[in-house]
């Protein structure tokens, strides 16, 4: 892998865990409100974090775009970037990826300014909403235009794998830290998690439905058929994705069948579905990087 090939496949995973974990954290943030924690509990660390994640997602988007020059230019990146900003201003690809970046740098503006209004939280889904749409249309899907079934679909399977791993990421990793999920008043006591854990389970199983069926559709399309599948560089990472996919939906089931009851009965409980949602995180973000690399290929389909 040379160093052009290696900044896409980096910056696109970056820029995919960037908005995977805002995603999350915009859901995060309802839920735990709807499960009673204070907001002093949880809004000033859950907004540092969100700053550090948009600005990653406007350095990654910027760094993704340079790979992008060098490679309709074939030529390495220091040669890239002369032609930067004519890619920026005269191709749909580097207008798009303005967008992108420029969404990224609404929402860090929203976090830095500190916005939880219902003003900032609407604003923050709708640069959300356009940044999936507009990070969909750079693939093959946004090919057929903007009014495509293909592209519909795209966009939504990327908004569901974001608003997943993102679920599993804030939640395993910053919400279900001990004082931050608990009702005000309760602290940690048995059962305090309940309304918490049951809004997340439910958005990540209409996220994973989601997935599978944009997924199923995606990939027919993509692949065409079982032998490309077996036999090409896209369909073999393909179906690893696929298989970290599977293994994140078991784990996922483990903890909506015997997690969150136990977690409804004793701490011990609790703990053990945060550690599901860590283990399911790293399943997730192994997915997304084989999301990543598919960038790079060209589908069997297109040849």
């Amino acid at each position: 892998m040379d160093a052009v090939t290696l900044l896409q496949v980096a910056s696109a995973f970056l820029l995919n865990l960037a908005f995977s974990w805002l995603a999350g954290a915009w859901c995060a943030r309802r839920w735990m409100h709807a499960n009673g924690a204070s907001r002093h509990a949880f809004e000033p660390a859950l907004r540092r974090l969100d700053m550090a994640a948009a600005g990653l997602g406007v350095v990654s988007g910027a760094a993704g775009l340079l790979a992008a020059t060098a490679i309709m230019g074939d030529v390495g990146l220091r040669e890239a970037c002369p032609m930067f900003r004519v890619m920026l201003t005269d191709t749909d690809y580097g207008r798009a990826g303005c967008v992108v970046v420029l969404a990224m740098a609404a929402l860090l503006l929203l976090r830095w300014r500190g916005a939880a209004s219902r003003a900032g939280d609407a604003g923050a889904m709708l640069a959300l909403g356009i940044f999936t749409l507009t990070r969909a249309s750079m693939g093959h899907a946004g090919e057929e235009g903007y009014w495509s079934v293909a592209l519909a679909a795209e966009a939504m399977h990327y908004a569901a794998i974001g608003i997943w791993t993102g679920a599993v990421l804030v939640s395993g990793w910053f919400a279900l830290e001990d004082a931050r999920i608990g009702a005000s008043g309760m602290g940690m006591g048995i059962g305090a998690q309940d309304a918490y854990l049951h809004r997340m389970s439910q958005a990540a199983l209409v996220a994973v439905l989601a997935i599978v069926v944009t997924g199923v559709y995606s990939a027919w399309r993509r692949v065409g058929t079982p032998e490309h599948l077996l036999h090409t560089s896209y369909g073999a990472i393909l179906l690893a994705k696929v298989a970290l996919v599977m293994a994140a939906i078991a784990l996922g089931g483990y903890n909506k069948l015997a997690g969150l009851p136990a977690a409804s009965r004793s701490h011990r409980g609790l703990l053990r579905v945060r550690a599901v949602l860590r283990l399911e995180s790293v399943v997730l973000l192994g997915a997304l990087l084989a999301a990543s690399t598919l960038i790079t290929l060209q589908p069997p389909t297109a040849q």
